[in-house]
């Protein structure tokens, strides 16, 4: 029905009704002023607009598409009324429909990130994955700070195979405001992750104040701040460690590429220790979830782990090799030593430590005479010879030839002292040492 002059005031009357009604839950009421409405003027689009809205959330589907489809041939220009349509599309898992719409949507307004941004979710969704990349990509050309199109972009990388990119896009969208409620540790690393150190640094500042003396904010703002410090505080160590407990074997193993235990089997099968007879005491020095365990435990009449982390030996524990495991710090420990082994073990431990004196003369106190001292480190080409210095990872790199003199004046011989890397770092290999050396 084409209504007159003398019923229009009443139609929008009704429409301001019933979209109030709408926006307030009353669906029923909605529906029947809506309705009211488009008997009055089967041409009004915003009515049929809004109907099909209302009726696609009670669930009589075909009749909401019939109205929105309706009102669409209406106001063709009508962006928003597209890009509505292809939500109720993509919510009836009709995706293919859905890309359509949004298209049509992007034809009328080609630079709007939140339409790129729903027309890339629902080409994911439909399967489409290289389309689906362009879409958010354009959505983060109009609007680079858009965090939905930052996680969909990290879920796709990390599905396509590529962590390096998908952990940007995780991090891009960890750091954006607001900041209340997520960990600070996180956001420093997300933006170490991003190159962002100045930033990185900032966090640690203001962290400090907060909670002042907290050991994870301070190695951090010195990693940061490219300010050398002689290890680790125990209290960082111990923190960071008993948190990731539960998911370090995969986080270590899978997405960083970790060799470890294997750099370890290589060394000792140089010395001709493969695994036959179990002949050896063995010390394993930073043992964490027992990573080298079956590496060292078929050489081992005994093989004990300490650790700082609590957590860390309830994994090792569960794997049933170790002999004895106990909570300490390792070189205190070592030094107050009453027995003595063949071999120890101290793989991804020299990390957490800047000056190695100490360690490795509590090392040489732990041993027999023509023990082995198996482990790795990082390498630091740019420190100067006879030192090391803190990465902004938080771990500490050295320099071979420190690493040699101070094991050469610890009591040690070495055997072999050889560049292997045993991680990745944002897909690159991080340069390391492997090192033997006898007792």
């Amino acid at each position: 029905m084409k209504p007159n002059d003398d019923v229009r005031g009443f139609i929008e009357e009704t429409f301001d009704n019933a979209w109030r009604l709408h926006a307030a839950g009353h669906l029923a009421d909605a529906e029947e002023q809506y309705r009211l409405l488009l008997a009055l003027d089967e041409e009004h689009a915003p009515g049929l607009h809004y109907l099909g809205i209302l009726l696609h959330q009670s669930g009589n589907r075909q009749e909401a598409l019939d109205c929105l489809q309706a009102a669409q041939r209406r106001q063709p220009d009508n962006a928003d009324w597209r890009n509505d349509a292809g939500n109720v599309m993509f919510a009836l898992r009709r995706y293919d429909e859905a890309v359509l719409a949004y298209q049509a949507a992007l034809a009328i307004r080609p630079d709007d990130a939140q339409l790129w941004n729903n027309c890339g979710a629902a080409l994911r969704e439909a399967g489409r994955t290289a389309e689906a990349i362009e879409a958010f990509l354009r959505a983060l050309d109009a609007v680079p700070d858009l965090a939905p199109a930052m996680v969909q972009l990290a879920a796709l990388f990390e599905q396509a195979g590529d962590p390096m990119r998908a952990s940007r896009y995780q991090c891009m969208a960890y750091v954006l405001p607001p900041h209340e409620g997520k960990s600070k540790e996180l956001l420093g690393t997300s933006y170490y992750f991003l190159g962002r150190i100045g930033e990185a640094e900032q966090l640690c500042r203001q962290w400090l104040l907060e909670e002042p003396g907290n050991p994870v904010a301070e190695h951090m703002l010195a990693a940061y701040g490219g300010r050398l410090t002689a290890a680790a505080p125990v209290g960082y160590v111990e923190k960071r460690f008993d948190d990731y407990a539960d998911h370090f074997d995969v986080n270590l193993v899978q997405q960083l590429g970790y060799r470890g235990p294997e750099v370890v089997a290589g060394l000792l099968e140089k010395i001709g220790m493969n695994g036959e007879g179990k002949q050896l005491d063995v010390l394993d020095i930073g043992c964490g979830t027992g990573l080298c365990a079956p590496v060292l435990a078929p050489l081992a009449r005994r093989l004990d782990g300490v650790d700082l982390s609590e957590n860390m030996l309830r994994h090792a524990a569960a794997r049933g090799l170790y002999t004895q495991l106990d909570k300490a710090e390792a070189a205190g420990w070592m030094a107050q030593l009453q027995v003595q082994y063949d071999v120890v073990v101290a793989c991804d431990v020299v990390i957490y430590c800047g000056r190695l004196e100490a360690l490795f003369a509590a090392v040489r106190h732990a041993l027999r005479d023509g023990g082995w001292f198996v482990f790795t480190a990082e390498a630091a080409e740019d420190a100067e010879e006879d030192g090391y210095l803190l990465h902004p990872s938080g771990r500490y790199r050295h320099h071979a030839a420190y690493v040699e003199r101070c094991l050469r004046e610890s009591g040690f011989s070495v055997d072999t002292l050889r560049r292997e890397s045993i991680r990745l770092e944002m897909r690159d290999p991080v340069p390391g040492l492997a090192v033997l050396a006898r007792a």
